[in-house]
């Protein structure tokens, strides 16, 4: 009681010394209140529409920048970078669109490589290039996307996180240094081995990475393997003969192109392309006058050879099981995966891969299909309807299984 009464007391004593004052003033305070008000309630009207727009996520993240130059294959490389990306709230495995300026938008899936069907749309961060970049996978930009150097890009988010599973399966690292792979032989750091499915005779036909670049730090195991298993003819899938001038060499890879002993067929990882299918038939009427035992190789021996080798195994009636297992085991020499350890992931990349060629080759439309195909009768369906004769094709089988 006695606390607040005190107070009551000092409260009348500042009334009246300050109720003149206020009274006095009221006019112009009432002035300034109405004005102070409008401002805090235009800052607030500002704020809540702002944080409307924040929780939008069609409209944030977003990032401005321009087409800086074009890749050889018809990618348009943007100048803007992967750290650039990842500050403005993208990531690896999100789903985004692209804008240039007044043409249509175009959504993608943001990957740090080419994992999505030839033909589709695709944003790629890769350290090879200046700034992230996006194509149509293996066909490159359309016409009305090209020769657009300098106008403005716009990148908005679609669905973060809307292809991640792909991304994590398909994104895998592995490592040039043979100290890593100390639990496998030279031949399997090598991604080197037999194609022997079907009735492939042993020993005619081989798989590989590079014998010729030495990019990925292979080519001497691989050049090793082909003196050692006395290899007389390279199909490759990969070089012009511009680029397998600048190589240094291996001895016996040095060998094999002194001596003419390589068919040069450079093709994209695109099976339904006319170029691809152009170039491929006619290596594969050349193959049969060539000595065997052959070797087929790309970069890695992963897709462009996996195709290839599906295609010639299948032709000599190995079953869907083995043109998978055989597939397969690629992914287990780079890293370490298997069927039995990372289903999900082998599931992945059949799906996004070899299933999508296969039925290319086979004529079918649905995945579920192939384990009950008959591949060597429709792939050489396939091979007599791209271009090569009746006779061309009992060549190539008479060469791979010899007479068998």
């Amino acid at each position: 009681m006695i606390v607040f009464c005190s107070f009551m007391n000092i409260n009348r004593r500042i009334n009246a010394i300050f109720a003149p004052v206020i009274i006095n003033s009221y006019n112009m305070t009432r002035t300034y209140l109405k004005s102070s008000i409008f401002i805090v309630l235009a800052g607030l009207l500002t704020l809540l529409a702002s944080c409307s727009n924040s929780d939008n996520p069609s409209d944030e993240p977003l990032l401005k920048g321009t087409i800086s130059s074009y890749s050889a294959y018809g990618a348009a490389i943007l100048d803007i970078t992967e750290a650039d990306m990842t500050k403005a709230g993208f990531a690896l495995g999100d789903i985004i669109s692209i804008t240039v300026e007044d043409k249509d938008e175009i959504v993608m899936p943001y990957f740090d490589g080419y994992y999505i069907a030839s033909g589709e749309y695709v944003c790629v961060a890769n350290p090879n290039y200046p700034g992230i970049f996006f194509t149509a996978n293996n066909i490159g930009l359309p016409e009305e996307l090209r020769g657009l150097e300098e106008h403005a890009v716009t990148i908005r988010m679609r669905e973060k996180g809307g292809s991640l599973t792909v991304q994590e399966a398909m994104g895998m690292r592995y490592t040039n240094e043979r100290s890593d792979y100390l639990g496998l032989s030279d031949a399997e750091y090598a991604n080197a081995r037999a194609a022997k499915d079907g009735r492939i005779a042993s020993g005619v036909l081989h798989r590989s990475s590079s014998p010729f670049s030495n990019g990925s730090n292979r080519a001497y195991e691989v050049s090793t393997y082909l003196d050692d298993n006395g290899v007389k003819t390279v199909l490759n899938l990969a070089d012009t003969e511009e680029k397998m001038q600048s190589y240094e060499m291996p001895p016996y890879s040095r060998t094999l192109w002194d001596g003419g002993d390589v068919i040069l067929c450079p093709v994209k990882t695109d099976p339904t392309s006319d170029d691809y299918n152009t170039r491929l038939i006619a290596a594969l009427k050349e193959l049969p006058s060539r000595p065997i035992p052959y070797v087929v190789h790309c970069m890695e021996g992963k897709d462009r050879t996996g195709y290839v080798c599906a295609l010639l195994e299948g032709l000599c009636g190995a079953t869907y099981d083995e043109l998978v297992s055989d597939y397969l085991i690629t992914y287990y020499n780079y890293y370490g995966i298997t069927p039995e350890t990372d289903s999900d992931v082998c599931n992945t990349l059949l799906s996004l891969n070899l299933n999508p060629c296969l039925m290319f080759y086979a004529g079918v439309s649905d995945e579920a299909q192939l384990k009950n195909v008959d591949y060597a009768q429709a792939f050489s369906d396939y091979l007599l309807s791209h271009g090569m004769s009746r006779q061309q094709l009992d060549a190539l089988i008479q060469a791979l299984t010899g007479g068998h």
